[in-house]
């Protein structure tokens, strides 16, 4: 099979959680009581007898497969999401069926009938959402277990059955496919039958899921796994003085006492009964480190200076800080409390010593922190091998901690939204001189496929397999469903060379050609340690990644920590989290209209903000909270056209639709096909509900008076002065306080607007009276109707423009304006144009708040950035003025314009109608102002936010802000959440992206980019070069080809890095690039393991990949295939 694994990690919710068993359908659960027998009063409460307990949740599900030859396939799925808790199905029930339909017009329905062992003999339960989107209640099922029998269901039949909701009733016939079958349990006691089934409901057609589950009381057809259970972390008591603990000791398995490492080491010291031993050891815990710094005032000061500098409270060269940090804290001696109980320690250790010659040891750095399932740290703190001695000891311990303080590991804390002031332990363990060494994933790193245990070594000790300076033998061993081990795959590395624990040190030895050629690992040790591997991953409930060594047949573990990359998020999973849903086949969404207000993508902060304002009011004026009219997708922002234009269609196409359609879209997008659809999916609107909608419009109509009051006062009154706060959890509170009158805000504009269209409307009807279609006529009609309107906001912008213009051109400066840098033009004005000057400074006073995207908080307004207006201005000086003048036309002049109306009573209308019609685009660009201005409010308080984030090391840039949604900042607030920070500065370097992805104006069903920026035509006969794919994802971009670390300051926001091979030092610059190629490494080098952890694209050993392309060059990097590709030469 070409399939290689399944990823479906987002589930889009879009309706409430039906709580089982508290939101059964009351009717179904009569049913069910009705047919229990009345043997005595406690039979009403049999529901309670049922311990399996849940909810259900409609939404959709997006992800992908990758296939073996890195073809990738997109799924868009919509669906039920169904927890469930308590006891196993196997002790609650004997048998069930389940039946679960998607229909083509959007309907989604889940039956079930089931027989318990406890409760009632048959229970039925069902689900049903509309076609509209509506959830209806399921009242009566006529699933039968008698016609599912697992032994009478047949592939070659059909079978029916039915259901009621909201008293219709809905027929549906399945026709069966071939089915598969699942066992569960050790040994197996139940089984699972699952079809898909092609369906019809009501004559139509749909497809979906049937399952038959039942008990099993059949032969076990694998070997029976003594059942492991988690590691669990004691509760034991640490007092302030254990400055030192050892691995067997319960203490140690505490992370926030020893760090991640020692924490690691501790609980694998605490498994009984393995194939595995742990070197002796202890750690060095967090209270020595603070203890050391209590006593030295000048170490608080320089760690205090290094916070400060990194998050701009304090000027200064963070790198020099954190070196004098380092020189320091290594200088400074340990003090002798802590001293004493290390030498104390070593020397307990050493009593088991029968050799004349004291142990060597590995001193490791253990970071709060580090080693955790968020973030690996990887090689962020320093490592000493091979120490001997107590003096060499004590002084490494001193190295370690100033390591936590070096340039590299402050810079990964901050990036990573850590505290930059934090602590570590230290671990001192015995040397193992090993004869093999390396790393063992217990998944596959790249693809997370779980049936491949990933081993990679090399002879002697395992630093040169973590540093990557070999490229080691690889050894893939398959793991079956039943834990069954083989090694399918064996390649020697290239490994020039090993590692040895000598007298001097760590000593580094040439291999000899045979040496170099051979698997340094048996298959007798590869299949104990993926043995070894698969207990752990059941131990610790998530897969490893194991730092191992071999001596003598022996297996010693040295390191057990999460795979942190595992489940890193997809480029296509970022692209996609924040979509609103997957629509239906037949649902219709365009960027008409809305394109308009948002032409680009929309930051995360806004769409769960501003969109979700758009979208609850509109549900709330349509009385349709189920349904979605602002549709996201890949954060771009567009309307469903069949919720928000056709909820109540008539049987034919009317004009209203189609001047519907013109006021709001600019065009007629209503077809025959559109409209029977809308039918099939909205139901048809009786002359009572077209009535009703006219008089819901009326209303809207002589509300919208009070609406512009409304919106006024609230700008009036709006009091949220974000320089006041100066704590970001204070100032995000007070935001949150403030979000009702945001909603209000947006509600008058949307109520606006929709009165403005609803004269449009009328306007529109009344010219069209007498004609069957709409004519040329109409359109320069309605455009004269409407085009005399005064007081608009959005004309006295261009007013004030041409304004400015006038007074530079009075001094006769334009010409000179027109040079100047628009970074220096306000400064430019104020000497050269005092009264151009004045005048702007009132611009931008009235304006400053508007922009191109306005409605994005994002977007930096002309007061944030004056030299875009400045711009402007520049193009407006180059213009040649127009002398013509548009006269203002009063109604009657108005009417006697227009070529359509037939009828002196038409146009008497249309006169009494014009000043309605004007004043409603007046009110509507009114309360717009109003609400851009709101919304520009809540931007100075969420950048204020996003600086106060920043100086409490919350986030390490202000403009993260944004590409967090707002629940998500008060999460970070309440927790310092990594994951969350590494997730908004993937949204960040993502965003330019999705600006160059095009959709068709108008779309039906899931919305495919017409063009991505890797859909580019490259010729075959250019340069390119093959790598191995250590993270996937496609990127195009400028290269940066840099062969020492000394050029990285030549690095450009966006690059694509192509190197000899990378290290710690260049930590700092990972968050600029967009993809990484390398000409040495392998999965688990440093490039590597980072390029994961940020989601970059990356492909190593990539030969010659610095001498064939330079920098400047325009590549294509396709890490999922592991190519490098010239697109266009650098000139």
């Amino acid at each position: 099979m070409n399939a290689m694994m399944i990823m479906l990690n987002i589930f889009i919710a879009n309706s409430q959680p039906l709580r089982w068993p508290e939101d059964w359908s009351s009717k179904l659960h009569a049913e069910a009581l009705a047919c229990e027998p009345w043997k005595n009063p406690d039979w009403i409460n049999k529901i309670k007898l049922l311990e399996y307990t849940g909810f259900d949740q409609w939404g959709s599900m997006l992800g992908q497969i990758t296939y073996k030859d890195g073809s990738v396939s997109s799924l868009y799925l919509r669906g039920l999401r169904q927890y469930r808790w308590g006891k196993h199905e196997s002790y609650e029930f004997y048998e069930s069926v389940t039946l679960f339909g998607v229909m083509l017009y959007g309907a989604m329905y889940y039956l079930n009938m089931s027989s318990t062992r406890c409760s009632f003999p048959q229970i039925q339960f069902g689900q049903y959402r509309t076609n509209n989107e509506s959830i209806a209640e399921i009242s009566k099922i006529g699933l039968k277990l008698s016609d599912f029998k697992q032994r009478k269901l047949n592939n070659n039949l059909e079978y029916k059955t039915w259901f009621i909701a909201e008293n219709k009733k809905y027929d549906i016939i399945i026709k069966p496919n071939k089915a598969i079958t699942l066992y569960y349990g050790q040994p197996w006691n139940s089984l699972n039958k699952i079809f898909t089934v092609k369906l019809e409901m009501n004559g139509k057609s749909g497809v979906g899921l049937m399952q038959l589950w039942s008990l099993y009381n059949g032969s076990y057809k694998a070997k029976v796994h003594p059942p492991l259970q988690l590691l669990k972390q004691p509760s034991i008591s640490v007092q302030r003085n254990d400055y030192v603990v050892y691995f067997n000791d319960g203490k140690c398995q505490n992370e926030n006492i020893v760090g991640g490492k020692g924490f690691s080491l501790a609980m694998l010291t605490s498994v009984i009964d393995t194939d595995f031993v742990v070197p002796k050891g202890f750690c060095v815990t967090v209270f020595a480190l603070e203890l050391q710094l209590h006593r030295h005032k000048e170490l608080q000061e320089i760690i205090n200076d290094i916070e400060n500098v990194s998050v701009g409270k304090k000027d200064g060269d963070l790198q020099k800080y954190c070196d004098e940090a380092m020189r320091i804290i290594e200088s400074t001696p340990i003090i002798d409390e802590v001293k004493d109980a290390i030498l104390k320690a070593i020397e307990n250790i050493e009593s088991e010593n029968n050799d004349d010659k004291p142990y060597r040891y590995a001193i490791r750095s253990s970071a709060v922190g580090e080693d955790s399932e968020e973030t690996s740290a990887a090689g962020q703190n320093s490592t000493y091998l091979s120490i001997q001695g107590e003096d060499n000891i004590i002084k490494s311990v001193a190295k370690c901690w100033a390591s936590l303080f070096s340039y590299q590991s402050v810079k990964y804390r901050k990036q990573h939204g850590m505290f930059v002031k934090t602590s570590m332990g230290v671990c001192v363990q015995k040397m193992v001189n090993a004869s093999a060494a390396g790393v063992m994933f217990t998944r596959h790193p790249t693809t997370g496929d779980p049936s491949n245990i990933l081993i990679t070594a090399n002879y002697g000790l395992g630093e040169s397999v973590v540093s990557a300076t070999v490229e080691p033998d690889t050894i893939i061993v398959h793991k079956s469903w039943n834990n069954e081990l083989t090694v399918t795959s064996s390649v020697a590395g290239n490994k020039h060379q090993k590692m040895l624990a000598s007298e001097n040190g760590v000593i580094t030895i040439e291999l000899n050609d045979q040496e170099n050629k051979t698997i340094c690992l048996s298959e007798k040790i590869a299949l104990r340690l993926a043995t070894i591997g698969v207990d752990l991953e059941m131990l610790f409930g998530s897969a490893r990644d194991i730092e191992w060594a071999v001596v003598n047949e022996n297996i010693y573990l040295l390191q057990a920590r999460p795979i942190t990359t595992l489940y890193t998020w997809t480029d296509f999973e970022l692209m996609h989290e924040l979509d609103s849903c997957v629509p239906s086949d037949i649902d219709r969404l365009t960027f008409a209209n809305v394109g308009e207000v948002f032409p680009y993508p929309i930051s995360p902060l806004s769409i769960s903000v501003v969109n979700r304002a758009f979208n609850s009011s509109i549900a709330a004026a349509f009385q349709s909270s189920d349904r979605i009219f602002f549709h996201i997708v890949t954060m771009k922002c567009c309307i469903n056209y069949y919720n928000m234009f056709l909820r109540n269609p008539s049987k034919t196409i009317t004009l209203l639709n189609k001047v519907t359609d013109i006021a709001i879209c600019g065009a007629v997008l209503i077809t025959p096909e559109t409209l029977k659809v809308a039918c099939d999916r909205n139901g048809i609107s009786s002359r009572l509900d077209r009535i009703l909608i006219l008089c819901d419009m009326v209303k809207d109509a002589i509300k919208n008076s009070a609406k512009e009051k409304t919106a006024q006062k609230i700008r009036q009154n709006l009091n949220l002065n974000a320089e006041d706060f100066h704590t970001a959890y204070s100032l995000y509170n007070e935001i949150n306080q403030h979000k009702d009158e945001f909603l209000m805000a947006a509600e008058c504009h949307m109520h606006t607007s929709r009165v403005s269209v609803i004269y449009q409307i009328f306007a529109m009807g009344l010219l069209t009276s007498g004609y069957k279609d709409l004519v040329q006529e109409h359109f320069s009609d309605i455009s004269i109707l409407l085009g005399s309107c005064s007081d608009i906001v959005s004309g006295e912008v261009v007013t004030g423009l041409n304004k400015i213009v006038h007074y530079i051109k009075m001094n006769e400066k334009g010409e000179e304006f027109k040079k100047v840098d628009p970074s220096k033009g306000i400064d430019w004005l104020k000497i050269n144009c005092p009264q151009a000057a004045k005048e702007l400074d009132n611009f931008l006073k009235e304006h400053g708040y508007r922009c191109i995207q306005e409605m994005d908080f994002i977007s930096e307004p002309w007061s944030l950035r004056p030299q875009d207006l400045i711009s402007t201005l520049q193009i407006m000086m180059a213009a040649v003025k127009q002398n013509s003048s548009s006269k203002s036309l009063n109604p009657e002049e108005t009417v006697a314009q227009l070529k359509s109306p037939k009828s002196k009573r038409i146009k008497w209308i249309l006169k009494k109608l014009v000043p309605l019609c004007r004043q409603a685009v007046v009110r509507r660009e009114m309360t717009k102002s109003i609400f851009v201005y709101v919304i520009h409010i809540f931007r100075l308080a969420y950048r204020r936010l996003g600086k106060l984030m920043v100086l409490e090391g919350y986030l390490p840039s202000e403009d993260l802000i944004f590409f967090l949604t707002n629940e998500e900042i008060g999460k970070l607030l309440s927790h310092h959440d990594t994951a969350l920070v590494q997730k908004a500065s993937r949204r960040k370097r993502m965003f330019p992206q999705l600006k160059k992805m095009e959709y068709p104006e108008v779309n039906t069903g899931m919305l495919i980019p017409m063009k991505s920026n890797v859909d580019i035509v490259v010729d075959e006969k250019s340069e390119k070069i093959q790598g191995m794919s250590v993270c996937g994802g496609s990127v195009l971009n400028r290269a940066c080809v840099i062969t020492n670390l000394s050029e990285a300051h030549t690095i450009q926001q966006g690059d694509i890095l192509i190197t000899h091979a990378t290290d710690i030092a260049w930590s700092p610059y990972f968050p600029l690039l967009s993809g990484i190629v390398t000409e040495l490494g392998g999965l688990i080098s440093h490039g590597a393991v980072v390029a994961r952890e940020y989601g970059l694209p990356c492909i190593v050993g990539a030969k010659k990949a610095t001498q064939i392309f330079q920098t400047g060059d325009t590549v294509l990097l396709t890490a999922d295939t592991g190519v490098l590709q010239l697109v266009k030469k650098h000139d």
